[in-house]
């Protein structure tokens, strides 16, 4: 079984991801970068259109041919242009240095051994010049496993412009038998016309791992990074248990 593939749902993703709650944290912080800037796992540019649409020199990964085909027929559209390369992040290999790295949305999450993390680290430090800055999104594994409960739950219902009907989202999440920092994910998608009819299902499993604190900064603190600062949500409040998520800034150190 396929899992963390997203491009079988690649032309639902802006239907049932319409986040905008970090864009502008995302720009304040991009807006002073005077070189380029790297954002990985940047799906279908939720967050890169905006800070492209606001002059940042970007670079955009994702392992996802799908959601990149998606990325690039937006920007052809705005008269927008940027780099966007298919990549595993555990292999980058984009042959520059950037002044930033980003992967907003904790899909650094999607990386559930740690081992992967480990090697992804080592490889988003040689992408950053002496000093660069990663900034690495991650939930808060305190709060996030107490939604783990193995119901099977409709999420959410969203509108599907195209047909006037609307798409269903179901998702049932359990804790990995031999890891319980692993969240393993199913999401169903149904999709219905305007007159109630199911027109077609999905599914997806998704996986990823509820990195504890002291075990993520040990990794990036082994892969040449040093912690300039950890807010505990986007308005730049101090981390603390009760915090809704952890916002990694990472300085290359070098080893």
């Amino acid at each position: 079984m396929e899992i963390n593939r997203y491009d079988c749902v690649a032309d639902l993703y802006d239907i049932y991801v319409p986040a905008t709650f970090d864009i502008d944290f995302f720009l304040n912080e991009t807006k002073n970068v005077s070189g380029q800037v790297l954002e990985l796992m940047s799906g279908t540019g939720r967050v890169s259109v905006p800070l492209i649409k606001a002059g940042v020199d970007l670079t955009c990964v994702d392992f996802s041919a799908g959601l990149n085909v998606i990325l690039r027929d937006k920007l052809e559209k705005m008269g927008l242009k940027a780099d966007i390369f298919q990549m595993d992040v555990r292999e980058l290999e984009l042959g520059k240095k950037f002044d930033m790295v980003i992967i907003p949305f904790s899909s650094f999450a999607h990386l559930t051994l740690p081992s992967d993390q480990r090697q992804a680290l080592a490889r988003i430090q040689q992408h950053l010049v002496p000093g660069g800055i990663f900034i690495c999104t991650l939930g808060n594994p305190k709060l996030r496993k107490k939604t783990v409960d193995g119901q099977l739950r409709l999420f959410r219902t969203y509108p599907l412009p195209d047909t006037q009907g609307q798409l269903l989202l179901w998702i049932t999440e359990t804790l990995d038998a031999e890891d319980d920092q692993v969240v393993k994910t199913m999401q169903f998608y149904e999709e219905y016309d305007a007159k109630g009819v199911l027109q077609s299902k999905r599914f997806l499993e998704i996986h990823f791992r509820l990195s504890q604190k002291d075990e993520f900064e040990t990794l990036a603190q082994a892969a040449g990074f040093q912690v300039k600062a950890l807010y505990g949500d986007y308005a730049y409040a101090e981390f603390s248990d009760d915090s809704p998520t952890m916002i990694w800034f990472l300085e290359n150190v070098g080893l």
